[in-house]
């Protein structure tokens, strides 16, 4: 039998949240299906299905969408690891093997294609730079934090543990960006390369 109820009315507060949603969501497809430069706030509203008011109501420049875009992404990515890492097992060394596989394999994701789309859109945007700049150092400060809850306290209080995070990042980034370009590519032979740097950077010393 029908619920002879009518449907709840969502508050103004819902809608809103909402439509925000959408927004990102529209963004974030967009960026990676187009790239930064076809990305506009026009294809964005299309695909979120709101009016251009509504679009400007909550993000004032495409800047600021796409970086909002990146923020969610970011988001979904650490809530992944953190739940993948509770299963990680508490043995240092197994650990962090198994802490470098974890976070690879999210290394190829819409977050990186994102953030890449914006990283190289960045350098001839004087307004996309001066905005993405302190959102980098914010994200690139809860990713280190986040990298060091999968490898745990051992690597953590290492004194060589900045060294290794800043390498293996890096590396990751570069062998990420190889494969943008080269799906093909062989991956699993840079684990044991990054496994190897990690084991020589925070091996006791005599």
């Amino acid at each position: 039998m029908a619920d002879p109820r009518p449907p709840l009315r969502r508050t103004q507060a819902e809608r809103r949240a909402a439509t925000r949603a959408a927004l990102v969501r529209a963004t974030v497809e967009s960026l990676v299906e187009l790239g930064y430069a076809r990305t506009t706030t026009q294809e964005v509203q299309r695909r979120a299905g709101v009016s251009r008011g509504a679009l400007t109501h909550h993000f004032t420049s495409k800047a600021e969408l796409v970086l909002a875009a990146v923020d969610h992404l970011y988001e979904e990515f650490s809530a992944s690891v953190r739940q993948a890492a509770v299963d990680l097992p508490g043995d240092s060394a197994v650990r962090v093997r198994l802490g470098v596989e974890l976070i690879w394999e999210r290394f190829h994701g819409p977050l990186f294609v994102a953030a890449m789309e914006l990283w190289t859109a960045a350098r001839t945007d004087p307004e996309l730079r001066a905005a993405l700049l302190p959102h980098e150092r914010r994200l690139g400060a809860q990713l280190r934090r986040l990298a060091f809850e999968v490898f745990g306290e051992e690597v953590a209080r290492h004194p060589a543990a900045e060294a290794m995070y800043q390498v293996l990042l890096t590396s990751m980034r570069g062998q990420a960006l190889t494969y943008a370009l080269q799906p093909d590519a062989p991956r699993d032979r840079h684990l044991q390369h990054w496994l190897t740097i990690i084991e020589a950077l925070t091996r006791p010393t005599a």
